[in-house]
């Protein structure tokens, strides 16, 4: 869903007008010279052949352009990474999905896997200012044609990657779970599967369905050694904000299930509840629709809750957008921002309707919380589902 507010978009771009000009009078001198956090993006149109983008910055210290996890370590707010996205320039080329072996797409994939920032020459052309309703100019950049592309810097890559990488009988799936295992970070990881580094049947996958890919496959693993917990004996709320949006969560008792409820609040006289997505015990057969990546990544973050706790609970989370929350920066908010809310403490309580009035208490839009909620109206209605 949609959630720029393009008023506020419009002033951030104001008050930025200056160094977005500057940019674009760089790019426009064609050969030009950036730094690369390292950072790619696959797109998803005209699938299979797609365009991929090399993510650079005229700034030397190009890595905390690309740093969720630093973002959410030290609070920067929606402006603060909005900032940082306007100094980002997107050079770009089409290539076929499957044409992985190009010397040209080779030099990419070498730059996004390594573990420092680069300094590239590029050779680009007709810079594209999009629109100020456009999602991706706030997380990508400017972008520009892609004509050339070289690495100046000796690229360094991390043991762990290096094995996935050159492991070619390894399958994505378990080097996405190696890596994981291994303290490589989603977005790392999400970057490997989408430039074809890694797996037996190599090719380039869209970065958007690479992230939810890396979190459903992580989730899915996670899930099965939650099934081998004892069911926990009470029920637990927390909560907690992160740039715009607030989650709060009710961990019920019963066995595995997980639950997302979003609510959209625009402004005071604008607010949606949204459609939710769900699975009970066995999980689901196809992709959720309504709630997209969010889903996978908050999931995965109250897996992780869950192994800590090693205890098995049935979990519904209400995700509350704000207008602090004017433009998407991409699913990494919301996979951060439920892992910080559930650093937290959480509030005890023995019974479900005592959860649900506590719960109601910290959700800013609780009306009909019941009757959206397939997970509160199954355990209502069943003891078990096993």
């Amino acid at each position: 869903m949609k959630v720029t507010n393009v008023k506020s978009v419009y002033y951030e771009i104001v008050k930025h007008k200056n160094e977005i000009k500057q940019i674009v009078e760089y790019v426009k001198k064609g050969d030009i010279n950036g730094f690369t956090p390292p950072s790619a993006l696959v797109g998803e149109y005209n699938y299979p052949n797609v365009s991929v983008g090399v993510i650079f910055t005229e700034d030397n210290k190009a890595q905390i352009y690309d740093a969720p996890k630093l973002w959410a370590a030290n609070n920067f707010k929606v402006e603060d990474v909005f900032s940082l996205r306007t100094k980002l320039i997107n050079a770009s080329k089409n290539f076929n999905v499957n044409n992985i072996d190009l010397e040209e797409l080779e030099r990419i994939r070498l730059a996004v896997i390594s573990s420092n920032e680069l300094s590239v020459d590029l050779k680009v052309s007709s810079v594209n200012l999009p629109k100020i309703d456009n999602k991706d100019f706030y997380q990508h950049g400017i972008k520009t044609k892609l004509e050339k592309f070289k690495i100046n810097d000796n690229f360094k890559i991390d043991q762990r990657i290096e094995k996935i990488y050159y492991d070619k009988d390894m399958k994505a799936q378990e080097g996405i779970k190696f890596l994981y295992n291994s303290r490589i970070d989603e977005n790392k990881i999400s970057k490997i599967l989408s430039v074809g580094a890694m797996g037996v049947k190599r090719k380039l996958v869209p970065t958007k369905w690479s992230i939810t890919a890396v979190d459903d496959s992580i989730g899915k693993e996670e899930i099965e050694k939650i099934k081998e917990f004892k069911k926990g004996e009470d029920y637990k709320i927390q909560t907690g904000q992160f740039l715009g949006n607030r989650f709060t969560f009710l961990f019920l008792k019963g066995p595995w299930s997980f639950e997302l409820l979003e609510t959209w609040n625009r402004d005071a006289n604008n607010v949606l509840m949204g459609s939710g997505d769900y699975e009970f015990y066995n999980g689901r057969k196809e992709y959720v629709k309504n709630t997209a990546g969010a889903y996978y990544a908050i999931r995965l973050a109250v897996l992780e809750k869950l192994l800590q706790l090693k205890e098995q609970y049935s979990v519904l989370v209400i995700r509350e957008i704000l207008p602090e929350y004017f433009v998407p920066l991409g699913v990494w908010v919301v996979r951060e921002g439920a892992r910080k809310a559930l650093e937290g403490e959480s509030i005890s309580a023995q019974d479900m309707q005592t959860a649900l009035m506590i719960a109601k208490s910290k959700i800013l839009f609780p009306a009909n919380l019941e009757r959206r909620s397939k997970l509160i109206t199954m355990l209502k209605t069943q003891t078990t589902l096993i």
